[in-house]
């Protein structure tokens, strides 16, 4: 069993005809997401991204049942998926937190034992006065390599005509009595390319109260959340179950990275793989981290997502949080 503090991962993730975010729609057009980056060589790009809360949404999805199955209590608006958490479907939790006796260290204290959920995803609690838990995750934006490859770019957005077929109700939208009262046409993106992730994971502030610095879940439970935590990563590897999967479920080409783990207060260090050299670097900033505290940071290096995954899987399976 080895201690660990925090563990993060930086990931390149090949995705191919994916529609996990998108801005909206103008008419019958699906608009994707662009964002403005600068890249590693000091240049502006825009390049297509999925936001930091769609793959948030997608390990809670994941997260959730694990939770269930390691016999973690959940809130009645967790069981449900809410984003409101332990706020949500819960009259006991609310009528407590309207008590004016009550402490703001009771209420975070009862958001962590009551719901595994909002301990580790977070919460925001507005009844009177202001209790948040942040959550124990940090997601950044998944933003495609704005790189070019043979003058193309590496990560790239086409719109695809779609026709849905209505029996009723759009004849006086499309046409009346044509061929076009029987159909709704639309437009869809399809986004494919390599993708830079990171995600950071601080385990040790599972079960501890954020105000009085104090673990209130005891600590073999502590650790059974993080081992759901980690599996939920994993997890979202596999699968990440966004929007539009109905149809356009991503092809996972390819998933390479290098994970971080610290046993120290020092963070598990993280850079962005939109640069090229990202795991050299992680590397050489343990080496000076190890430096400063001894073996502190360990990090392991994977070329694929099946490699990936065993190396979050075997960190779960050795994991011991700090007393």
């Amino acid at each position: 069993m080895a201690k660990i503090n925090s563990v993060s991962i930086s990931a390149r993730i090949t995705l191919d005809l994916h529609n996990l975010n998108n801005e909206g729609t103008e008419g019958n057009q699906q608009q994707t997401r662009m964002v403005h980056i600068i890249d590693q060589n000091g240049r502006r790009a825009k390049v297509n991204a999925v936001s930091g809360d769609m793959f948030k949404h997608i390990l809670v999805e994941h997260l959730v049942p694990l939770l269930q199955e390691a016999k973690q209590p959940l809130s009645p608006g967790a069981k449900v998926y809410s984003a409101d958490r332990i706020n949500a479907l819960n009259d006991d939790f609310n009528k407590f937190c309207d008590d004016k006796k009550v402490t703001e260290s009771e209420i975070m204290t009862r958001m962590l034992t009551d719901c595994s959920l909002t301990d580790m995803a977070g919460a925001l609690v507005t009844r009177g006065r202001a209790v948040g838990r942040k959550s124990v995750v940090e997601f950044g934006w998944v933003v495609g390599l704005p790189a070019y490859a043979d003058g193309e770019p590496l990560t790239t957005t086409e719109q695809y005509f779609h026709v849905k077929y209505a029996p009723e109700g759009r004849g006086g939208a499309t046409g009346g009595d044509t061929v076009a009262e029987k159909q709704a046409i639309f437009h869809r993106p399809a986004s494919s390319g390599i993708y830079a992730l990171i995600c950071n994971l601080d385990l040790y502030r599972i079960g501890l109260n954020d105000i009085t610095r104090q673990p209130v879940v005891a600590k073999p439970d502590r650790e059974r959340r993080a081992k759901a935590l980690i599996y939920a990563l994993a997890a979202t590897l596999l699968k990440p179950a966004g929007a539009q999967r109905n149809t356009q479920n991503p092809h996972i080409v390819n998933c390479e990275g290098i994970v971080a783990t610290s046993a120290t207060s020092l963070p598990a260090p993280t850079v962005s793989p939109l640069h090229d050299n990202y795991r050299e670097e992680i590397g050489k900033t343990a080496a000076v981290l190890n430096a400063i505290r001894s073996d502190g940071v360990q990090v392991v290096s994977f070329a694929s997502l099946s490699e990936g995954v065993k190396v979050l899987a075997d960190i779960a399976g050795r994991l011991e949080l700090p007393s």
